[in-house]
This record gives structure tokens, C-alpha cells and sequence, in this order.
């Protein structure tokens, strides 16, 4: 569990490095909270992946999709041996609940890190960071309300080499 007394865990390189990570907001489906990342590779190519329509999006490592109404962000661990970072972020589609959820990030082993969510705010909710330190992933539980559009919550942990078509919307 990932609280704001422990808000790191560190994978082991096992864990790090075979299947699948997988992330999932725990949240009631009628709230519509979407799930996304930025994601900057170890050549220092950077990217946004959200969830656009009923489709997955694909980048990277990454996949955005749905699963039984909660959003997903699955990373393949084979291919994230070039990931340098990530950072996992929640929009809301709707007025925000007055309640939280959870998210839960499951290894290919099936152990589980879940971290409670606080409700959101009208703004994006940036709720966790990976960094690859020597082939090991490090996990932080951000929980972060960022105002304003998603470009401010990139800049503000440091995705900047992110070209934007508007506030909202990058290029991809």
C-alpha cells in the first residue's frame, strides 16, 4: 500500500523486467475518469498517451485501454528496458464525485501496490511516477491536483520535450 507516510516502493528487478505492469483505476464507472501517461525514453523521445475513444492507444512500451469499464495503462516489460520515466495521470469527463478510488498497479506475478485516490478536482490528477534507476523500477504515489490543462501537469514534472497542439492535445 502506498500511503503519504510510504509513498515509494521499489521493484525488484524481477519484478522490473518479465510480463507486464499493469495500471488501474479502481473507480465507479459512471464518474468517467480517464486514464493516461507521459512517458520519456531513454533517447529522450517524450510522449502523452490518453485514451481518445473506444480504441487502445498505443505508444512505446504502452498500451491506454478499457477493461470492464476502468481505465488501463499496461506496460510491456520486455520493451521498457528503454523507458527512462513515467508518469501516470487521471481526467475527469464529468462533475467530480465527492468520493475517491483506488489505484492498483498489479505485476506480472499478480502482487499488488494499490494506493487510495483522493476525489478529483476539475483539473488533471497526476497519481503516480516510475523511474527506471539501473533496470529496477522505482514507484512514487504523486497524488497531485495540477490546475489548469493537461500541458501545465507535463511541465510541471518535467515533460518538456512534449510538442503540443493546444493546452490539451499533443502531437503525436
Amino acid at each position: 500500500m502506498l500511503t503519504p507516510q510510504q509513498p515509494t516502493v521499489m521493484l525488484t528487478r524481477l519484478q522490473s523486467g518479465i510480463g507486464a505492469l499493469t495500471f488501474e483505476a479502481a473507480w465507479p464507472a459512471a464518474n468517467r475518469f480517464f486514464l493516461g501517461c507521459a512517458y520519456q525514453l531513454r533517447s529522450g523521445y517524450s510522449a502523452v498517451l490518453g485514451r481518445t475513444g473506444p480504441a487502445a492507444t498505443t505508444g512505446g512500451p504502452l498500451v491506454v485501454a478499457d477493461r470492464n469499464g476502468h481505465q488501463l495503462v499496461t506496460l510491456d516489460l520486455l520493451a521498457a528496458r528503454h523507458l527512462e520515466r513515467l508518469l501516470l495521470f487521471g481526467t475527469l469527463d464529468a462533475e467530480p464525485p465527492q468520493w475517491g478510488g483506488t489505484l492498483v498497479v498489479t505485476t506480472a506475478a499478480q502482487a499488488r501496490i494499490k494506493a487510495p485516490l483522493p476525489p478529483p478536482r476539475p483539473h488533471v490528477m497526476v497519481l503516480l511516477s516510475l523511474y527506471n534507476i539501473d533496470g529496477e523500477f522505482v514507484l512514487r504515489a504523486e497524488m497531485d491536483n495540477v490546475p489548469g490543462p493537461l500541458r501545465n501537469a507535463c511541465l510541471a514534472f518535467g515533460y518538456d520535450r512534449i510538442a503540443w497542439r493546444d493546452a490539451n492535445t499533443p502531437v503525436s
